[in-house]
């Protein structure tokens, strides 16, 4: 799985900044930033991402998952959340 970077044109920021006029908060950049990119990325709390990274590294340190194949299977599990 690789990380794919996006590009999303000046033109489509500036219809979003203008259209809000208090400003943008997080919820409604997150969902425009999934709405530009076709579901690819998405915004979400970096407790969230620390959260994920403990409760893998507890689940390899018990031998609940092994090897990349198994990691990669937790993972897709975990997707399904967001």
């Amino acid at each position: 799985m690789a990380i794919k970077d996006r590009f999303i044109p000046k033109e489509e920021f500036m219809r979003l900044l203008f259209t809000k006029i208090d400003g943008v908060d997080t919820h409604e950049l997150s969902m425009w930033l999934k709405s530009q990119t076709n579901d690819e990325w998405v915004v979400v709390p970096k407790t969230f991402c620390d959260l994920l990274i403990k409760l893998i590294e507890l689940l390899k340190t018990n031998h609940l998952i092994v090897g990349e194949k198994g990691a990669l299977k937790t993972i897709n599990s975990i997707k399904k959340y967001l």
